[in-house]
């Protein structure tokens, strides 16, 4: 049986105010479990995990978009962790963000 070569993953977990931030980098075909004081929750790979990740429709879209998403900019802030729940996809990976914090961190491909 021939093994077949995967993508390095890499994570970085914070913890604060209360809110739990996972910076996923690498390969997108995965699936994180976390478990916290109300359970155990299961993030999917995003929708288009299997495409790149900066997909142009024409030559003239840019692949720069402003944090607010009015206008094309060759700069964008970080994400603000403090409205966004759940996963959401990155360039190079995705980013999860837990409403409470997490105790337990597992890593499915």
């Amino acid at each position: 049986m021939a093994q077949t070569e995967t993508e390095q993953v890499t994570f970085e977990m914070t913890i604060d105010d209360g809110r739990t931030r996972i910076d996923v980098s690498g390969d997108r075909d995965t699936a994180v479990v976390v478990r916290s004081k109300s359970g155990e929750k299961i993030y999917l790979p995003p929708e288009d995990f299997d495409r790149p990740p900066e997909d142009r429709q024409t030559p003239y879209d840019s692949p720069y978009q402003s944090a607010d998403g009015t206008a094309d900019s060759p700069y964008r802030t970080q994400t603000d962790t403090t409205s966004v729940t759940g996963l959401e996809p990155t360039a190079d990976g995705y980013l999860i963000v837990h409403p409470e914090p997490v105790t337990d961190v597992r890593f499915l491909r």
